[in-house]
């Protein structure tokens, strides 16, 4: 049996939820990016590094390495 069931068959209310509402989240406060988003999307930063290396490569960035 789950918690929740049990709680209800003894005539408990459910568990508060804890929600922490941190307004230092952010890594900077201009950045609208903050870290419980970056842990949401744990793929943004490789989706953002990948973008990058595009325009790169598309820019002609690879010929000035040779």
């Amino acid at each position: 049996m789950g918690e929740a069931k049990r709680r209800e068959a003894l005539g408990l209310p459910p568990r508060p939820k804890k929600v922490e509402l941190n307004k230092s989240d952010r890594y900077f406060s201009w950045l609208p990016v903050s870290k419980s988003r970056i842990k949401k999307y744990p793929y943004m930063g490789v989706a953002t590094m990948a973008i990058g290396a595009i325009i790169f490569l598309v820019s002609g960035g690879a010929n000035i390495i040779n």
